[in-house]
């Protein structure tokens, strides 16, 4: 009887080992929970930002009839939905500026507790860009908001493009790549000053910074592999090669680790995915690709208790809708 026991005790133990190590082995590795459309509008919706403000998921993006239109008769305006839980999505804000198309929007919040949206306005004349500076707004949960503002730069720069900012202890930092390619910093979000002017071959654009610890990283699209940057202050980056080309990069920090979401180049369809950014190598890891039969890219991210909430939009360069995904970490 005692011998019998002992077996069952034994199998017991076993098979609750086994279930806690498959289920750490799933806890180890990022999956999809799931994947919403959350709008369709005109043909053409793409490039989000989401941000979670006041308990409420916010996302960003611009809609018109195409990709762009040189001849400026069809120009992007930017809307805004939130959401409580992710599941039912509302419209909150839109902004539009006649003869003027509204590109790339991006959310942060304010050290000072306000939503903010960085815009580029672009506005055509004869199939050429003759104007190209970026707008700020402010806004809260109420729907008051200020109108755009068209932001500053010293040395002054009046053909701009900020791609993207991070509030950084109290300072929001970005990349321009219009007139060139460079490092800035505002202490509002409406008045910068160049920091660097990192030297970086392959045409630099698109870029996304975060801080861990005592350090910022940094990952930059470019026609080939991507960079990734290092620095103690800003002032000074040490550049390494990613090991992969991906698109439109956004940094987010979970447990010591630095990720970015964006668009993987993987010889397929390029589709939006999750990687891991080796904190000493540089190198960037593949941890998950969203499923999608068309382009997907131009992601948002927030991470909350664990779990990494994605927008991001998917289609083609005539048509596409906004997507949300949950992603356990």
């Amino acid at each position: 009887m005692l011998e019998n026991n002992m077996v069952r005790f034994l199998l017991l133990l076993m098979i609750v080992l086994n279930s806690e190590s498959i289920s750490a082995g799933k806890d180890s590795s990022p999956y999809i929970i799931s994947t919403k459309k959350i709008y369709t509008g005109k043909p053409y919706a793409s490039f989000t930002s989401l941000i979670n403000y006041k308990g409420r998921f916010y996302c960003a993006f611009r809609e018109a009839k195409k990709h762009y239109d040189p001849s400026g008769e069809d120009v992007g305006i930017i809307r805004i939905l939130h959401s409580k839980n992710g599941k039912r999505w509302q419209p909150f804000l839109t902004y539009s500026v006649d003869g003027i198309d509204l590109r790339d929007p991006k959310l942060t919040v304010t050290p000072e507790g306000k939503a903010m949206l960085l815009v580029e306005e672009v506005k055509y004349e004869n199939k050429v860009a003759v104007l190209r500076k970026s707008c700020v707004s402010f806004f809260s949960s109420n729907k008051s908001r200020t109108e755009l503002i068209p932001i500053s730069f010293k040395p002054n720069m009046d053909w701009n493009w900020l791609w993207d900012v991070s509030w950084i202890d109290g300072i929001a930092y970005g990349y321009i790549y219009a007139p060139y390619f460079a490092f800035v910093k505002s202490s509002n979000g409406i008045n910068y000053k160049l920091v660097d002017k990192p030297v970086i071959d392959n045409s630099p654009t698109e870029a996304s910074v975060v801080k861990l610890g005592d350090k910022l990283f940094s990952v930059v699209r470019r026609k080939q592999n991507a960079y990734v940057g290092i620095s103690n202050d800003g002032d000074q980056w040490q550049w390494k090669d990613g090991g992969m080309r991906i698109g439109c990069p956004k940094l987010f920090t979970y447990k010591d680790n630095v990720y970015t979401v964006g668009r993987a180049y993987n010889g397929k369809m390029n589709c939006t995915a999750l990687f891991k950014v080796d904190q000493t190598s540089g190198k960037l890891v593949m941890l998950l690709e969203l499923s999608s039969d068309m382009d997907s890219a131009y992601p948002g991210a927030v991470v909350k208790d664990g779990i990494l909430y994605i927008s991001y939009y998917q289609g083609d360069l005539m048509k596409s809708s906004i997507y949300f995904s949950r992603i356990k970490l």
